[in-house]
């Protein structure tokens, strides 16, 4: 009995619902001030260019699965760890360093530190680890190193061009490649930037990643398999669209496909990637498996559960 009341007597209090709110607050108006310049650079971004246009998206998905994981969350009582300063410091030197280089990559990276140190201050460490999965889905709505993207696009339309070129000349077309751009019968199709299908490709990461979270108690292969199956998808649907394009030039005109076809076939490529991917959540998890065994995240978080409530 002295034994219990002593371990209870260690336990820190938690803090009152005023107070949380008042943390919370706090802590958003702290966030907004430090990166108020970042976020407008990252709204620019996502308005301006097409690589980045789900940008807007993400953060409401983020908060979504913070909801969804609202049961956990709330039968965790905060208790603040002061140690969660030490990654706010290390966020806030990345935030430094971005702005002194301008790099708008290092700048978002550093929001989530910062992000994530607070949460583990002000409400310790098993919500930091229920809430760490919604933060780290934020990392889709940042941005690449230029670089880093111009090669990646450069990549991925060459892999594209090279199978749409053998697919429509297996379909009795008729063309020369030189580079991006294939001389048809009638006229230049020309092989530009968006149709590197990079867009598409972040998009469906971030849709894979969704949905691997939220596969019901699967393993950690199938989520990574759901994950990594973004990428084959996003290259045969972007080649179907290409060789769809080229089979309109031939037989149509170039300026029918680089026209109306052209913007139809974008929606048409996200649309046949989507139903990919849930071809593959399906195949992974089909609808009447039974339930497989708690993961490794579910089991910490219940015994964090069982030692606040002892």
């Amino acid at each position: 009995m002295t034994t219990r009341v002593a371990d209870a007597e260690r336990v820190p209090a938690a803090p009152s619902r005023a107070a949380q709110i008042a943390s919370a607050l706090l802590v958003a108006g702290l966030l907004a001030l430090i990166y108020h310049r970042t976020l407008d650079a990252l709204w620019t971004t996502w308005v301006t260019n097409d690589t980045y246009s789900h940008g807007p998206l993400i953060p409401l998905v983020a908060l979504g699965l913070a909801v969804w994981r609202r049961d956990a969350l709330a039968a965790l009582r905060p208790v603040p760890q002061p140690l969660g300063l030490l990654v706010v410091a290390a966020g806030c030197a990345m935030q430094l360093a971005g702005i002194r280089g301008d790099v708008l990559t290092l700048q978002g990276w550093s929001l989530l530190v910062v992000l994530f140190g607070a949460v583990l201050t002000v409400c310790g460490g098993p919500i930091a680890r229920v809430l760490a999965v919604p933060i780290g889905y934020l990392v889709f709505m940042l941005t690449f190193p230029p670089l880093l993207v111009n090669q990646l696009s450069f990549a991925l339309k060459e892999v594209a061009v090279a199978l749409s070129t053998r697919i429509a000349e297996a379909l009795g077309v008729v063309m020369q490649r030189d580079g991006m751009v294939l001389t048809l019968a009638t006229g230049e199709l020309r092989i530009e930037h968006p149709c590197s299908g990079l867009r598409s490709l972040l998009a469906l990461i971030a849709t894979g990643a969704l949905f691997a979270i939220t596969l019901p108690a699967a393993a950690r292969w199938k989520q990574a398999l759901m994950l990594l199956s973004a990428l084959p998808i996003a290259i045969l649907a972007n080649t179907l669209r290409l060789t769809l394009l080229i089979l309109v030039a031939h037989y149509g005109s170039v300026s029918q496909a680089a026209g109306r076809v052209h913007d139809l076939s974008g929606y048409l490529l996200y649309g046949f990637a989507l139903a990919g991917l849930m071809l593959v959540r399906s195949w992974l998890v089909p609808p009447h498996a039974p339930a497989a065994a708690p993961s490794a995240a579910a089991r910490r978080i219940e015994q964090a559960l069982r030692r606040q409530t002892s």
